[in-house]
């Protein structure tokens, strides 16, 4: 039972850190936009599929996935995966 906790504790706290740098990554991009020796923490690049509709008369479907990603973003995803692998949960 402990090493089902442990576990979720873990992955729970991995989803926490992943969505701490997306939305941390994200305001330090706009923030240092103006700054012009920052202002490389804002580039980003996007990638993904653009959507596709599937229109079958009754139901409608659309798929798609695109992934807008900055500097800084990727940065702190690195440093929030180092991090994650660095702590230890003990019971």
């Amino acid at each position: 039972m402990a090493q089902v906790k442990r576990s979720l504790l873990k992955t729970l706290l991995l989803i926490v850190l992943l969505m701490l740098a997306i939305v941390l990554g994200k305001l330090i991009g706009v923030v240092t936009a103006g700054v012009p020796f920052l202002s490389w923490l804002g580039m980003s690049a996007s990638f993904g599929f653009p959507s596709v509709p599937i229109d079958l008369s009754v139901l409608e479907l659309t798929f798609g996935v695109m992934v807008n990603i900055n500097v800084a973003q990727a940065l702190l995803l690195l440093a929030a995966i180092l991090i994650y692998s660095a702590v230890r949960i003990h019971d």
